[in-house]
């Protein structure tokens, strides 16, 4: 069970304490102290986030402001999406690449306008995407500045079918007219119908003091609190890649199956020439969905084979809560295609699985 005592080289969130008084089980993610999950378990959360509503502390993902005239040049210099195709009070899935096509992070783009950019992106990479940012600003020149507003706000995600009923009720509000990846600011808050679980759900950012005070109104209308744990099992359930599981440095967002989220007709950006002479050429592997027909959970770094030649390796695994099916993904010889039937190797043993789509709800 958490205590109060936190490991001295992490931080905590404005919410922690409110999650400690829930019965988180915390560990370190991101350089922050986090909840994995609580009294009721992994599977209960999953459940309520698909059933109803869960509630989630993501106040330590990254937040970068880019402000100024060419704050929309920047962002499409330094990511494979086009910013400019939202309007204000939109978001947009940004992926910041290298110059071979490997991903630096993924992250949420709200426009503000188009002089106002926020992206929100994974905590764990929010300092090497900061410096690469400040190091691409310095040698071009764009006319924009970089804030790190990380901790200056709190944030929660709250998910499920139940969500927009709840939210309504805790902020006296009406909020059915708000799109999927659309925002607004209302009360001090910034709200976007948005989330991580596949699920309907919104994302409130706001000072440290209104968010507690919200959340703990949540909590009191039947929002049950989650964690990291179910927040992984619905993302992947969801077919949502994870950072350093379905891309990486060295996973591109081509092998990943994220084109949407490419524009190759814009103006040239970092990594484009790599991801389009990829995508021209087919990626030699790519990230496939796989279905185990035999019990059996296959974890990161485990073989994939095709009687004995090896053919990749799986990304992410999980048996799905609330089922008995077994799924991962994995990144894989393109050679192979769904139907096709290989062998994973969990534990000094070969359990069969065949080639699926990825996404698993």
């Amino acid at each position: 069970m958490a205590t109060n005592k936190v490991p001295h080289n992490l931080k905590t969130t404005p919410l922690y304490p409110l999650m400690v008084e829930k019965g988180g089980v915390f560990t370190e993610f991101g350089g922050f102290y986090m909840p994995v999950n609580f009294s009721e378990g992994i599977i209960a959360e999953h459940l309520a986030v698909r059933n109803d509503v869960g509630l989630f502390d993501v106040s330590h993902m990254g937040q970068i402001r880019i402000k100024g005239q060419e704050a929309e040049d920047f962002v499409n210099y330094v990511s494979t999406n086009n910013i400019k195709k939202c309007r204000s009070n939109q978001m947009q899935y940004q992926i910041v690449t290298q110059e071979d096509g490997g991903v630096v992070d993924d992250m949420m783009g709200y426009k503000f306008n188009e002089n106002d950019l926020w992206l929100v992106c994974n905590a764990g990479n929010k300092d090497v995407l900061f410096a690469h940012l400040k190091e691409v600003l310095k040698q071009t020149k764009y006319k924009c500045e970089l804030i790190d507003e990380t901790d200056d706000y709190a944030a929660i995600a709250l998910q499920g079918p139940n969500s927009l009923a709840v939210l309504e009720q805790a902020l006296e509000l009406q909020l059915a007219d708000l799109k999927f990846l659309e925002f607004i600011e209302t009360k001090g808050l910034v709200i976007s119908r948005s989330g991580y679980t596949g699920e309907d759900g919104f994302e409130i950012y706001g000072f440290p003091e209104p968010m507690v005070q919200l959340t703990k109104k949540l909590f009191t209308l039947g929002a049950k609190p989650c964690g990291l744990g179910s927040r992984d099992t619905l993302r992947f359930e969801a077919g949502l890649p994870l950072f350093g599981h379905e891309i990486s440095n060295f996973i591109t967002p081509v092998q990943a199956g994220l084109l949407f989220a490419i524009d190759f007709k814009k103006a040239d950006f970092i990594g484009k020439d790599a991801l389009y002479k990829q995508h021209q050429k087919k990626p030699k592997e790519k990230i496939q969905g796989l279905v185990l027909l035999k019990p059996g959970v296959a974890r990161q770094g485990y073989s994939i084979y095709d009687d004995d030649k090896y053919v990749g390796y799986i990304t992410s695994g999980f048996m799905i809560p609330g089922t008995k099916n077994s799924y991962a993904n994995g990144l894989i010889d393109s050679s192979y295609k769904i139907g096709d039937e290989l062998e994973i190797e969990i534990r000094n043993r070969r359990v069969k699985a065949q080639i699926r789509k990825k996404r698993y709800l």
